[in-house]
């Protein structure tokens, strides 16, 4: 895989930035919107499972899933020293995590809620594919059962938002990213180049090529009527306003018929 492979052991450096606990707490607001009290969560996309761990520091039994290998062992290496759930007979286990390919999986088993964040699902540039996915998430809800997801929007990708950099003397993983979108396929390729200070002192240099396809929200609630969901509201991302025309990630809350 050219996504997430080399990337994998320095994800969470990458993203030390990142408030997963903010994050898991917009969620469950979200979850509210729905009138729905999740218990167990399929977090699909799960990378190295920082939501997943989070969810669960909440009291809800989790499973993540995720298509990289390396992602979902460094996410497995986080298990022994996880503090994800506290003490006592009711708590729930700690995270399980399993490889998957969301457009084709089957866990045997069925859970209250799902969540997929992060725009992991613009990094399906096929929509049979996403569509796909959205009925295989589905076959793993119960029915009431209630999904929260995010994705990049068309703003996003078309306006160079991910031509970035990080130089920052004070980090030890560097990092230069070249973005370009194709209007005709509506895929944003982004070439990424790392470079990280080893404990030795020596610079290693890494790269990975990502795409995102953009997807309107037109298509995505399509493909969610498809696939046996109905959508029930939209959000801007960490807010509760609508969608707007700059907004750079959608929220969007479904619940499976």
């Amino acid at each position: 895989m050219e996504q997430f492979n080399a990337l994998a052991p320095h994800y969470d450096e990458l993203m030390q930035v990142v408030p997963y606990d903010d994050w898991a707490e917009f969620v469950m607001t979200l979850f509210t919107f729905a009138e729905h009290t999740p218990r167990r969560v399929l977090d699909c996309a799960c990378g190295t499972g920082n939501v997943t761990f989070e969810m669960a520091r909440r009291g809800l039994e989790t499973v993540g899933v995720d298509l990289s290998a390396e992602m979902i062992q460094a996410a497995q290496a986080k298990l022994p020293n996880a503090d994800a759930v506290t003490s006592g007979d009711n708590a729930p286990p700690l995270p399980r995590f399993v490889q998957a390919d969301l457009s084709d999986f089957d866990l045997g088993e069925t859970f209250d809620s799902a969540t997929c964040l992060y725009d992991s699902l613009n990094y399906i540039l096929d929509a049979e594919k996403l569509q796909a996915a959205f009925g295989r998430i589905g076959a793993h809800i119960e029915p009431g059962g209630v999904f929260v997801f995010d994705m990049n929007s068309e703003y996003a990708l078309m306006e160079d938002l991910f031509t970035q950099r990080n130089y920052d003397a004070n980090k030890k993983l560097h990092y230069d990213w070249q973005a370009h979108f194709d209007r005709d396929s509506r895929i944003c390729t982004v070439e990424m180049r790392f470079e990280r200070t080893t404990a030795a002192g020596a610079t290693e240099t890494f790269f990975e090529t990502h795409r995102e396809r953009a997807y309107s929200r037109r298509d995505i609630e399509a493909m969610l009527t498809q696939t046996g969901w109905e959508l029930l509201r939209e959000f801007d991302a960490y807010t509760l306003n609508p969608p707007h025309a700059r907004s750079e990630r959608w929220y969007f809350v479904a619940r499976r018929r």
